[in-house]
């Protein structure tokens, strides 16, 4: 067996699955140790800590094929990240009155968050479960930068994970908030490259999650001149916009009376 690496996530199925892909194997082609189950905290964002499992190749892992190496945190995550999430991506089919269950208890939240609000639930053509939420207390539920939304929106997957055997697609949005923030994150995204191509310094923008990021990512997939890379631990990084090889010349840096520093 190959040697094991650690890898995290926000509970452990998906540390597994962080791991399997960075990997390229199947679930069924590693040995894992669990290092730590991790907590959600509150909302999922509260006191939140991460899942980490220890992972190796069974027997070096399949025979005939190249082993590639785990994403670092350096590598480009349009390459890692962005194409391992397709959009086609089909859930099971939710019953009418699952959709109901789903309903009820994020009306429950809600209401415990003194915030009683008009919710929606619709399923589109691949079973994706969207929830939208709408009323007077839509700031309050969105929160800073939508962190509070996306805590009760990881909140109820955990809830509908627990609840349904089935694999459900849900996904939470309150007033516009979803589609503002993705037209604000792609207008930031390409203001911020023109910036880097007119300076060559890097940009970077301040720790978002995984869906933003994709965005980001996106907006920039077709852009020859610059690379876009996620950097920091846990769910939440920043993402870097940079010139490709900028800084690399430098293999060493000098010390007064010309001794090089050591890398």
């Amino acid at each position: 067996m190959s040697a094991k690496m650690e890898y995290n996530g926000s509970d452990v199925d998906e540390a597994i699955r962080n791991a399997c892909a960075a990997l390229k194997v199947e679930r069924d082609q590693v040995d894992v140790e669990i290092v730590a189950t991790g907590s959600t905290g509150v909302f999922g964002i509260f006191g939140r800590k991460k899942a980490v499992v220890r992972v190796g190749l069974k027997n070096g892992g399949a025979k005939g094929k190249a082993q590639s190496r785990p994403a670092r945190a350096g590598q480009d995550e349009a390459v890692v990240k962005v194409r391992s999430k397709r959009e086609d991506v089909v859930g099971d089919p939710v019953s009418a009155e699952d959709i109901e269950l789903i309903k009820s208890d994020l009306g429950q939240i809600l209401a415990l968050m003194n915030c009683p609000s008009e919710i929606t639930i619709d399923q589109d053509a691949n079973n994706k479960v969207h929830a939208h939420i709408s009323g007077e207390h839509v700031e309050v539920i969105v929160g800073a930068e939508g962190q509070t939304l996306d805590g009760l929106q990881y909140l109820m997957r955990k809830i509908i994970t627990r609840k349904f055997p089935q694999k459900v697609l849900f996904s939470l949005d309150a007033g516009d908030f979803r589609s503002n923030r993705t037209e604000e994150l792609q207008e930031r995204a390409v203001r911020l490259a023109q910036e880097v191509k007119d300076t060559g310094k890097t940009r970077t923008i301040p720790a978002i999650n995984p869906a933003e990021r994709r965005i980001v990512h996106m907006a920039l997939q077709n852009d020859t001149e610059i690379r876009s890379r996620s950097v920091g631990d846990g769910i939440f990084k920043k993402v870097l916009i940079y010139l490709p090889g900028k800084g690399r010349k430098r293999t060493s840096r000098k010390r007064k009376g010309g001794e090089a520093r050591p890398r």
